[in-house]
């Protein structure tokens, strides 16, 4: 009989703490991590300073902190947010806006893009519009016993996910021509086939399958985030009309629109943005190195 994981174990116990709690917890461990020198804290910091470059350092400092007080309570909720009952989940939802402009969307004919970026509880995204809408999404495999944790929390809604391969573009493109909606995470590198274009003035290896997508479809794209709500009251759902640049048929073009729409939603709550990802770590022909590297521990020579 196999023993359930400690980090599952974990999780189903966040699960029946109450979220005013799990955030208040979370924001006190995220300010004192945000205090120990880390990998993250470097990363972090790099980001905000390449993005907002006329902020002062002190300014700088004071966003990392709540960023990771922020950060503290994403991880704090995720056992609620994955494993709580459905109907506890979307209860934590006080206020939807501008889902208007997805229901005219279907109403009119056209699928629609929802493209959501680490942006507040992205998790709350997904189970809003799978518990209301046929929802297709992209998922990449996490690794650990997690996984099937979040691949089964992320279904139960009713969304379908599929993977980051050519089988799963395939889905994506035939839910479009159903006239439904499908989810992408729209600010991560994507490895091969991406192009370089600015985020936030600076250049960064983008993905272009969404763009790609909608050029091809019609489909209409929306910008999506859920924003955290002060002393665990909830979450906010905001729906924003992508540019319409976004289905340029140059790629490049197209792209650098959908980064400058993700941008508007970040300088809404520049707070609830992960910005200890290393968005930048991939570097044009002839560009240094962003981020400082890893050091390799010295191998110590065996005794002869």
């Amino acid at each position: 009989m196999s023993r359930t994981p400690v980090s599952v174990q974990l999780l189903r116990l966040l699960s029946h703490v109450p979220l005013p709690v799990s955030h208040c917890i979370g924001r006190t461990l995220g300010w004192l991590l945000s205090w120990v020198p880390s990998r993250a804290r470097v990363s972090a910091l790099t980001n905000l300073r390449l993005c907002f470059p006329h902020m002062s350092e002190a300014d700088r400092n004071r966003l990392w902190r709540r960023a990771m007080m922020q950060l503290g309570c994403l991880v704090m909720e995720s056992g609620r947010v994955w494993l709580g009952s459905p109907e506890q989940v979307l209860k934590s939802v006080r206020e939807v806006h501008g889902e208007t402009h997805i229901q005219q969307a279907l109403a009119g004919g056209r699928g629609v893009i929802i493209a959501a970026p680490h942006l507040g509880c992205w998790e709350m995204v997904n189970y809003y519009l799978s518990s209301r809408y046929p929802l297709t999404a992209m998922y990449r495999p996490q690794a650990g016993a997690v996984d099937q944790v979040i691949l089964d929390s992320r279904e139960r809604m009713g969304a379908t996910l599929v993977p980051a391969d050519r089988r799963g573009v395939r889905a994506l493109s035939a839910a479009l021509k159903r006239d439904e909606l499908i989810g992408i995470l729209p600010d991560q590198d994507p490895g091969a086939g991406g192009v370089f274009v600015d985020f936030f003035g600076v250049s960064a290896h983008s993905p272009v399958l969404l763009s790609k997508l909608a050029n091809k479809s019609g489909a209409q794209v929306i910008l999506a985030y859920a924003a955290r709500l002060p002393g665990g009251r909830g979450f906010d759902l905001h729906f924003r009309l992508g540019s319409p640049v976004i289905s340029d048929v140059d790629v490049s073009t197209a792209t650098a629109a959908l980064n400058r729409d993700v941008e508007a939603c970040i300088r809404e709550i520049p707070d609830q943005y992960l910005w200890t990802y290393r968005r930048f770590r991939r570097r044009p022909p002839g560009e240094p190195a962003i981020y400082p590297r890893r050091r390799r521990k010295k191998k110590r020579a065996a005794p002869s």
